[in-house]
This record gives C-alpha cells, structure tokens and sequence, in this order.
C-alpha cells in the first residue's frame, strides 16, 4: 500500500509539471499569436498605404509618361520640320554654291575680255590717223561723196582684224602714241592675248572640223554681242566689240574674221548693198559647209581675193543652222567690195 501511495503521488507530480509546461506554452503561444496579430494588423494598415503610394506614384508617371509622349511627338515634328528645313537650305546653299562659282566665272571672262583706257585710245589715235576720206576723220565723212568708200573702208576694217590677231600693224602709230613705251607692250600683242582668251571660251577642241569651229564662233559672238547702231561709222577693233559687247553689222564681222583667222580659216570682209542700204559680212574660202546650206561666190579675184569658192556668213547669225535656214536674208545683198584678212596662210 504504502508503494502504491508514492506512485500515485509522483504521477501527479508529473501531471502538474506538464500542465504547467503547457500553460506556459499556451501562454506562450498566446502572445506570439497576439504579436503576429499586431503584426498583421500593422502590415494590413502598412499594406493600404504603400498600395495608395504605388498608386499614386503609377498615377505620376502615367502623366510623365503621357506628357513625355507628348513632348516626343512634339519635338519629333520639330526635328521633321527642321530636317525639311536643313534638306531646303541645303539645296539653296549648293544652288548659291553654284551660282557663285558661275558669277565668279563669268567675272573671270569679262575681266578677261575687257580692253582698258590706254588700248582703247590707242585704237582712238589709229582711226584719226590710218584713215580718212576727204580729210575728215573715217566714220564722219559722207561715204556717198567717194566713190572709193567701200574699198578703202573694207581694207582697214581687214587690217583691224589682222591687227587684233597678233599681227604687226602701224608701227609708226605706236611709236607715235608711245603705247610701248607705257604699257612695255605691242598693242597687237596686247590685243592678240584678249583674242587668245576669246578662242578659249569657244571651247573648240583639235578633232574639230572647219565647219564646226565656224558654228562654236557664232554661238560664242552672239552669246557676247548685241547689235546697236553706231552714230558715227567708226570700225571697231576686236577686242573694242567685246568689250563693249555691243556692235553693228560692221562690228560682227571684224570680229569673226579676226577669230576665223586664228582658227586657220582663210577669211575676208566683204561690203554689201541692197536697195541703197549697206551692210557687212564675213567670207571664208571653203568648198562647203558640209551639211548646211550656203551661199557662195566662185570666184572673188576682181576684188582683190585668192582663187576659190567664198562663201558669205552672216555673223548676226548664232549659228550655222540658224544660217542655213535663212538663206534668203543673205542672197538679197549685193557685194560691193572685199578684202582679205591679211593673217595666216
């Protein structure tokens, strides 16, 4: 009895131990258990905000982004306009490009082409000296008073394009007016250079025929020259029609020849007259005009010219088509005199 007594005793030992370990694991438990509800409840109440906060920062930049999307379209139709702005002025700086260097070359060739003061007075002194009818100064006499006219006349006008093509003429003029003695040149050295430079702008090459250099001379004349009435019936020289890139009939001829000449075509001056009117044109001794119609002359040696077939050119005319198609314009006149370019062969 007294065994079973103690055993009863140590097993409700036992039992409160294990009730006790239990409250306390209960209450234990109880207060984790209340921890983790503050702690839930704080993280519910922590949760609403930052989902109100990320709310609100997606509501921001929605509008950063849409007002970024606008900016973007914005400035991406700025750059189109700005790009079609940079292609325009682009196209507008290549085309001033291009015009500049045009101006630039044209400059160069006017500058190139243009007699000054002391060549043009010298030709001034020439024309008051060489030549006069009737003791009146050439152009300012009545030319329907000598019989003479048109042969003296014609003679000087050939030796005026011989002149400007480098040949030795009047040297007593030139001593005379002293040209050589201020420039340090011939005046027809001077000329013969602004000849020279002419002949470049033709832009003739050394495949070219005969024919085709008459053609560029004429397109070349009539794009430089203009024609006008002169008051008085001064011949001019070359150059002196280039330079003013103005002249008469008379004008145009001297200077074709003079450029036919440095080109080795034989060319001569020929005076004509249609019902009491004069005019001036260009001969050159060819057999033909290749493709082109022509009118022609035989034979001229009763003027004073080589043997041959002279076939008359209208330098007024731009080009040898332009020529060939007026034939009649050229057929009416008449010639009255003529004189060969004394230059070359």
């Amino acid at each position: 009895m007294k065994y079973v007594g103690l055993e009863m005793n140590e097993k409700k030992v036992v039992s409160r131990s294990v009730a006790f370990a239990l409250t306390i694991i209960i209450v234990t438990l109880s207060f984790s258990l209340a921890g983790v509800t503050v702690n839930y409840t704080f993280i519910v109440s922590e949760k609403d905000d930052v989902i109100a906060s990320l709310n609100s920062q997606v509501t921001s930049l929605q509008n950063n982004y849409s007002q970024l999307t606008e900016n973007y379209s914005q400035l991406s139709l700025s750059y189109s306009q700005l790009t079609g702005n940079y292609d325009a002025l682009n196209a507008t700086y290549t085309w001033l490009q291009i015009t500049y260097s045009q101006l630039q070359a044209n400059y160069s060739k006017e500058m190139s082409l243009r007699i000054g003061t002391t060549l043009e007075t010298y030709y001034d002194y020439v024309r008051a000296n060489v030549m006069s009818l009737g003791g009146e100064p050439l152009g300012e006499e009545k030319w329907y008073e000598y019989p003479n006219y048109y042969s003296d006349s014609v003679s000087f006008a050939a030796n005026e394009a011989a002149h400007d093509a480098g040949n030795l003429y009047w040297p007593s003029m030139e001593t005379r007016s002293r040209y050589y003695e201020i420039t340090g040149e011939h005046a027809y050295d001077t000329a013969n250079e602004i000849m020279d430079k002419a002949i470049t702008y033709c832009n003739i090459t050394v495949a070219d025929s005969s024919v085709e250099k008459i053609d560029k001379i004429l397109r070349f004349i009539n794009s430089e020259v203009t024609y006008q009435s002169k008051l008085l019936d001064h011949m001019w020289f070359p150059t002196e029609t280039l330079t003013f890139k103005s002249g008469d009939c008379t004008s145009f001829s001297i200077l074709a020849a003079c450029m036919f000449e440095k080109l080795g075509i034989k060319a001569a001056i020929g005076f004509f007259t249609y019902q009491n009117e004069g005019h001036a044109m260009v001969l050159v001794r060819l057999n033909d005009l290749e493709s082109y119609g022509y009118v022609y002359h035989s034979s001229l040696t009763s003027y004073g010219l080589l043997t041959g077939r002279w076939i008359v050119i209208e330098p007024q005319f731009s080009s040898l088509s332009q020529y060939s198609s007026n034939l009649g314009l050229v057929q009416k006149w008449n010639i009255v005199a003529a004189s060969e370019v004394p230059y070359g062969a």
